[in-house]
């Protein structure tokens, strides 16, 4: 047999120094280069350059040292047999690369494209890089010219067609359809409001701060009277909700001129005034660019006359005092300044809350403090609390616990309570997760208002704990039970039905009895969306955008209507609901819908009606 004819019937074609052997292990190595390490590292670059714009060069290093390495081991190892022996090394890599392509995409990914559409895409937007490696294994020049240029242009649909548009709930990449960029909002010449009316809505989850409708009955007739869309409008990037008045809108957008706190009208949606934070606005690859934080509005009076104010906090820790009606400055005060400290990752989320004359925030400072007062009429610091917790991303709430009214917040360690007037620490508990980030609000337990259920994400879970005083004043608190293993709320909030607590666990709705904290259902994903509680009734708005609603009990979640889309991407700021206008927002979006209801407060209205 000649030289020639032995290349062509030996499995692998090596030189004359390197046995069959040796050349499968270099072939092995090649592989792990060109279909593990480099594609891992150069997903994670595309997808941070795609979100961020951020060329990471740890990661385009890694890719490409990786893609060299494959490169010199595959060289010239396949490249003398003949195009039929070629055909099963050359089958198997690609088939090989199509399962990676779509276990990446499997893992990593969530997308409102279908998964084999995007998987293919993927494939061949990424086959550059096993190409890169393994050309040179089976072609002499001219064949490697063609290839790259084919690769080259199987890149193009996915680039063209596909984009990263953020991180879910549950850290998965979210890719969409690429649109056409919008336009960075431009803020539009301030408008003055002429007439307020009353306040519908005061702030982040409403008055009491419980994700509760007290005042609204819901229809659940949506086959005879379908939610319908009132307006939708363009709005600038961030995950604030909205304090709402009889006339107007008011939350936090990240326009042209950075993170500015908003008004707009309830009746169009349209843009009347924006009053900005800073010269930068906030930016985050992991949750999103733009402001946090939802507004409170107040009525301020002043020798004799009622103003409606804005109370805001920026994400950068700027506080802020606005008239309501055009947006003018009353005073600002940035909390970095005043308690120096490393930033929180995500930025400032909690919202004011406004006692009287206080307004009371939580400082990201990591020394603490964690909650601090301000003058509301001149922006003075009054008191800040006497703890060394540092603040998370939870807003303070006012409770009245042991027949004592008091300030609670979900601190990075654990919930804490301190005495409205001067800022004392009252009692504190320990209850976090492996990040320290908690966002869920305490909740009380109905018919138990000194027990509080207390929940946080990763690996946290709920509690629930009692809360009593002794005759010398001093409080104690006693842990009745605790689960680590379900109830891991993320940034959605809880709320009670009867026997249970009803939340999203990681994504998937669920519910514990109230008295042990056993699971007693888990059911149905909707993402990590946000929960509303109207009477019986909770709406469930989908991280994805969609809108529900449940008959939640001890037995199940009852879904009493079909979903409806009501935005289409990712959806993280809580739903308001006023009369029956529900109102939700997304990074991008704002909509407004008409949604059937029996009954608000004590005017009786026709469902459908307007």
């Amino acid at each position: 047999m000649t030289a020639t004819e032995d290349n062509l019937t030996a499995p692998i074609a090596a030189t004359d120094s390197t046995s069959p052997r040796i050349s499968l292990v270099r072939c092995f190595l090649a592989g792990v280069c060109s279909h593990l390490a480099a594609p891992y590292a150069a997903a994670r670059l595309t997808i941070r350059y795609q979100l961020q714009g951020d060329f990471e060069q740890s990661n385009a290093i890694i890719a490409g040292v990786a893609m060299s390495i494959g490169l010199m081991l595959a060289w010239q190892q396949l490249v003398a047999l003949s195009p039929k022996q070629k055909l099963v090394p050359g089958v198997m890599l690609l088939a090989l690369w199509i399962a990676v392509s779509f276990a990446l995409i499997f893992v990593a990914a969530h997308s409102e494209i279908p998964t084999v559409l995007l998987g293919l895409l993927w494939t061949g937007g990424s086959l550059w890089i096993a190409w890169t490696v393994w050309a040179w294994s089976f072609f002499q020049s001219r064949g490697v010219l063609i290839g790259s240029l084919a690769v080259g242009v199987a890149a193009v649909p996915f680039w063209l067609l596909v984009e990263a548009v953020g991180l879910r709930g549950d850290t998965r990449v979210e890719f969409a359809w690429r649109k056409t960029t919008p336009p960075v909002m431009e803020a539009a010449n301030a408008t003055q409001i002429s007439s307020m009316g009353k306040i519908l809505w005061s702030g982040y989850l409403g008055d009491s701060r419980s994700s509760t409708l007290s005042n609204v009955s819901l229809d659940t007739d949506w086959e005879s009277h379908p939610p319908r869309q009132l307006w939708l409008q363009s709005c600038g990037k961030g995950w604030s909700s909205f304090a709402v008045t009889e006339t107007s809108l008011f939350s936090q957008e990240q326009l042209a001129s950075g993170d500015c706190v908003t008004a707009r009208s309830l009746e169009t949606g349209k843009l009347l005034w924006s009053t900005p934070d800073g010269p930068e606005g906030f930016r985050s690859g992991l949750g999103g660019d733009g402001p946090r934080a939802t507004p409170t509005v107040q009525f301020f009076d002043s020798s004799g006359t009622s103003e409606l104010v804005v109370y805001a906090v920026g994400p950068a820790g700027s506080v802020c005092c606005l008239n309501a009606t055009d947006g003018s400055e009353r005073w600002r005060v940035d909390l970095m300044q005043e308690f120096p400290g490393e930033e929180l990752i995500h930025g400032v989320c909690g919202s004011p809350l406004v006692i009287e004359d206080l307004v009371i925030v939580s400082p990201p400072s990591d020394g603490g403090p964690c909650l601090a007062a301000f003058d509301r009429h001149d922006g003075s610091v009054k008191w800040r609390c006497d703890s060394d917790w540092r603040a998370s991303y939870s807003s303070p709430a006012l409770m009245t616990i042991a027949e004592t009214e008091q300030i609670l917040l979900h601190a990075g360690p654990g919930v804490l309570a301190v005495d409205p007037k001067n800022g004392r620490t009252l009692w504190q508990h320990e209850f976090t997760n492996e990040h320290a980030s908690n966002v869920t609000q305490p909740m009380q337990v109905k018919d138990t208002p000194d027990d509080l259920f207390l929940a946080t994400g990763y690996q946290g879970g709920i509690t629930r704990i009692s809360v009593s005083r002794s005759d010398d004043g001093s409080f104690q608190v006693e842990k009745l039970w605790e689960t680590r293993r379900t109830m891991r709320t993320r940034f959605s909030n809880i709320v009670q039905f009867g026997d249970v607590v009803v939340g999203l666990d990681d994504n998937i709705l669920c519910a514990v009895d109230i008295n042990s904290g056993k699971r007693v259902w888990k059911k149905s994903r909707y993402g990590h969306g946000q929960l509303l509680k109207a009477g019986d009734l909770l709406l469930v708005l989908e991280e994805k955008g969609d809108i529900r609603l449940l008959k939640p009990d001890a037995k199940g979640p009852h879904s009493v209507t079909d979903s409806i889309q009501a935005l289409d991407r990712k959806t993280w700021a809580h739903p308001v609901v006023v009369g029956n206008r529900l109102i939700i927002r997304n990074d991008q979006e704002i909509v407004c819908l008409q949604i059937p209801v029996i009954a608000v407060g004590t005017s009786e209205l026709t469902s459908g009606s307007l």
